[in-house]
């Protein structure tokens, strides 16, 4: 029978200690599992009491109404450099979820560090007809992406929308 326990003794009764365990090694690996343990345990402590000293200021200044209100949040995008306007329904721009008023932050490779006037708006759709390209905008105050796919329907040219620069 194996013997193990908690002190360490590995061994098989009379054949104490085992030749092909290396009791050395074994010892510091326990050691090291204990120190980061206990490493650990201060550590988390240490969080705990930084977060409910944190809840209980913002607890206090709430309900003394010293709490400041906090900036509008800002969606991690882009800056918008263009708005849509007129999006025809059943368009292309239609199906892949643009509507009037959005504000695109990014078309493909294009985004207001390199945008100079609506010919590079045109130049990208061009180069992307009946290709999925990228579309990163802002609707609401919330940014979103889609892929939109230019290609020819009922209606006039590619996209069945129109965007002015802003």
């Amino acid at each position: 029978a194996v013997v193990s326990t908690q002190s360490g003794n590995y061994g098989r009764g009379e054949q104490y200690p085992r030749g092909d365990i290396d009791l050395i090694s074994v010892r510091k690996s326990r050691n090291r599992i204990i120190c980061l343990t206990n490493d650990m345990r201060k550590a988390m402590s240490l969080i705990e009491t930084a977060l409910n000293k944190l809840h209980q200021t913002t607890q206090q200044g709430a309900s003394i109404g010293q709490q400041q209100a906090l900036p509008p949040k800002r969606p991690n995008t882009r800056p918008p450099f263009l708005k849509v306007q007129g999006v025809i329904e059943d368009s292309p721009a239609f199906r892949s979820g643009l509507r009037d008023n959005d504000l695109i932050c990014q078309m493909g490779s294009l985004h207001k560090g390199n945008f100079t006037n609506l010919a590079d708006v045109a130049e990208v759709v061009k180069l992307s007809v009946d290709k999925a390209v990228p579309v990163k905008f802002i609707r609401d105050g919330e940014a979103r992406t889609i892929a939109l796919k230019p290609r020819t329907w009922a209606g006039k040219g590619v996209l069945g929308c129109h965007v002015v620069d802003i």
